[in-house]
């Protein structure tokens, strides 16, 4: 738990450390119906949004428009908002949160909704955390949600209103659009657009031009070699002989790795998964047990293992070809055929054991192909929580990663 509280706490400080602030040219519609032409801060919002930041000139100072002051706004080749009074369902599609009634209550909120579709028929979505509505409108009137909910019936079975589908055949009268098309039409965004794409070509197929969509996963992999450099030192409460500090060692790892872009916020955040197999060995000095001994004894460790650090990245774009990035991983270690040996002890060799530790890592990327990243390895306790000898240890270091993308 702890491992996981330190990942989150550097990951928003590091944003807010090296966030870009993007303006980009779009333009808003207040009140008045009065069209200006600015740069709005693209954030590529998750969340609809209730403001926007904006300059009038790229030396300019950042100013701020709230829901009630606009009408519209839109950022070139990005997206749209539209300002509209609607009644929205909010309830939970969470399981434990459901109620036992079919029938959905509506509140009248003033929300932005993101325009998905716009011809005869346009297509909204509006997302706060886990809430996701759809509403349509036909020849821009005023939005109507698309009803979905999720409820439990009285034997605890999950069940759903579906009434989207008759309100999409009640409304969506084209003969491309077949009410077995409908039947079955799931409440998610590609599936809709589809839906509206078919109706908005079948009346006007000269003119109209269907929606492309960006909020799509990217998937990458990579092919990681790198350069470990770490060291190994171990301790006993029950043993001072068996106190050791093994020297560092310079080893080369292979890894792989599958990157998800996620489809929100530029792509600036994406998931990473990255097995990867290393070996660490070292061996130390013969030493007597004491003075008075002529027993002498060494330490040696076999250390190998796939690591499997899983972690989120967050990346900062320099221009259209390069950016840089900073990852932060919990590391799952899986030791296999790995001990420390005492030669010339009457004492059990421990083994290592599956642990967990922290990886800090920053880098370049660089035409989307190639990369190198500086990693930390944080400390790591290899042995099983409790041994005979109480053995404990910190395994530790830092790696020189290059990267190649396959695609």
């Amino acid at each position: 738990m702890k491992h996981i509280q330190f990942l989150i706490i550097f990951l928003f400080v590091s944003r807010g450390l090296f966030g870009q602030i993007t303006f980009e040219k779009g333009y808003f519609i207040d009140n008045s119906d009065n069209k200006t032409t600015v740069l709005i801060k693209n954030i590529d919002w998750k969340n609809n949004p209730t403001y926007f930041k904006y300059k009038t000139t790229a030396s300019g100072d950042i100013n701020n428009k709230n829901i009630a002051d606009i009408k519209e706004f839109s950022i070139d080749n990005g997206s749209k908002y539209i300002r509209a009074t609607v009644n929205i369902n909010r309830s939970s599609n969470k399981v434990p949160e459901l109620d036992g009634l079919r029938e959905v209550n509506f509140n009248e909120e003033q929300l932005f909704l993101k325009e998905l579709v716009s011809g005869s028929a346009n297509l909204y979505v509006y997302e706060n955390g886990n809430l996701m509505r759809f509403f349509y409108s036909i020849n821009n009137e005023v939005p109507i949600q698309l009803v979905y909910k999720r409820y439990k019936k009285e034997n605890i079975q999950i069940a759903e209103n579906n009434e989207y589908r008759q309100q999409l055949l009640n409304v969506l009268l084209c003969e491309n659009v077949s009410t077995a098309s409908i039947k079955n039409i799931s409440y998610t965004e590609n599936s809709l657009k589809r839906i509206f794409d078919i109706f908005n070509s079948c009346n006007d197929p000269i003119n109209y031009i269907a929606s492309t969509s960006n909020n799509k996963l990217i998937f990458r992999i990579r092919i990681r070699p790198r350069l470990n450099n770490t060291t190994l030192d171990v301790n006993s409460t029950a043993d001072r002989r068996l106190k050791t500090n093994f020297d560092k060692n310079i080893s080369l790892a292979i890894g792989a790795e599958i990157e998800a872009v996620l489809p929100f916020n530029k792509n600036k955040w994406a998931i990473l998964i990255e097995p990867t197999y290393q070996n660490y060995s070292a061996e130390t000095e013969p030493q007597k047990s004491n003075n008075f001994s002529a027993n002498v004894y060494n330490a040696e460790v076999q250390y190998t293992s796939i690591e499997l650090p899983i972690g989120l990245r967050h990346y900062i774009f320099l221009s259209d070809k390069s950016k840089i990035f900073l990852n932060a991983s919990l590391l799952i270690d899986i030791p296999f055929n790995s001990q420390v040996v005492y030669n010339g002890l009457n004492r059990p060799n421990p083994e290592l054991s599956l642990n967990t530790s922290l990886a800090l890592g920053f880098g370049v990327d660089i035409f989307e192909k190639l990369s190198i990243e500086a990693r930390y390895l944080g400390k790591r306790e290899v042995f099983a929580s409790t041994t005979d000898d109480d053995f404990t240890s910190n395994y530790r270091g830092f790696s020189i990663i290059l990267g190649y993308t396959l695609f």
